[in-house]
């Protein structure tokens, strides 16, 4: 069985090294990788790297989606996009060396027509029965996409395959109406949906409560350095792990969804989940790109991540 990544809004991504950068100045770069990247691509690499058999789609378009199709696949990613009439779009991820700062640079995604859109629901529907999981990544630029995660989530669950969404916005509403297996937010995702700040973990805990309310079998918030929170309606864990050095944060979110993915394919159970989600997310920091893991690094890391309970007998 496979696990399949929806990517509706995908890049190529460009990393690039620089000394410094200075205004109106010349800057010379090195240009350390070229991938195929969005949220999904980038969950699907992860999890190819920890040894699952994954199928890509979503849209891709023009000469640099071509160029993201050939890289994923050469990465052992099978890739079932649908080509779209508009370029995909290209995103600089920038290190400085001087201080040690990231830039990260997003063009906006491309329209999608409802010729495109109604392309891709109908692969998905196509690869729906050799799934294990099916991965709904990222956000749309309209509401036909929002609807489109929605649409998948119900025809997902129709054949009984689980569906882990990771979005904002829209698409995040659309998708939690459906009642997916799975949603996993950072703070400001969560933040916007509930309409509250989440600075106290008490208020993080009532977020992750009404997600779970509204059919979602798992709620998960991922805090940053902070850790990863996670709840089934019966159980509240924390997964920590602190790393003292950090190369890279782009793509953290990414691989810490992909450990999740891969753990619960294999049968795991919610702290086994969170502790996966963890070390990968924590593994991410160590490389240069988003979901470059390595499962060997991964496997070091997971008897490192603090795993408790915060809070049991939810109900």
């Amino acid at each position: 069985m496979t696990i399949i990544t929806v990517t509706p809004n995908p890049a190529v991504d460009k990393v690039l090294r620089v000394p410094q950068l200075r205004p109106d100045e010349a800057t010379r770069a090195t240009v350390q990788a070229l991938y195929g990247g969005g949220k999904g691509n980038n969950v699907a690499r992860a999890l190819v790297r920890l040894g699952a058999k994954v199928v890509a789609t979503g849209f891709q378009g023009g000469h640099t989606g071509a160029l993201a199709m050939e890289r994923l696949a050469a990465e052992g990613i099978q890739t079932e996009f649908v080509v779209c009439r508009e370029d995909t779009r290209t995103s600089l991820l920038i290190y400085e060396e001087a201080s040690g700062h990231t830039y990260a640079i997003y063009e906006p995604g491309h329209a999608v027509t409802p010729e495109e859109i109604e392309a891709l629901r109908d692969r998905v529907e196509r690869l729906l029965p050799q799934a294990a999981l099916c991965l709904l990544c990222g956000s749309g630029q309209s509401d036909a996409v929002a609807a489109l995660f929605a649409d998948i989530v119900a025809r997902a669950r129709a054949r009984g395959v689980p569906c882990l969404l990771d979005s904002s916005g829209a698409a995040l509403r659309a998708g939690i109406e459906a009642r997916p297996f799975l949603v996993k937010t950072n703070l400001a995702e969560l933040s916007d949906y509930v309409g509250y700040p989440l600075a106290e973990l008490s208020a993080q805990r009532q977020a992750l409560m009404e997600l779970h309310a509204r059919g979602v079998a798992i709620a998960a918030l991922s805090r940053g350095p902070r850790g990863l929170l996670a709840t089934d309606g019966n159980t509240l864990w924390e997964g920590v792990l602190t790393m003292s050095r950090v190369v890279n944060v782009v793509g953290c979110g990414d691989s810490l969804l992909a450990g999740m993915a891969y753990a619960l394919s294999q049968g795991a159970d919610l702290p086994t989940a969170v502790r996966w989600g963890v070390a990968c997310g924590a593994a991410n920091t160590q490389v240069v790109g988003a979901g470059f893991i390595e499962r060997s690094e991964v496997e070091k890391l997971l008897p490192a991540v603090v795993l408790r309970p915060v809070d049991t007998g939810l109900g």
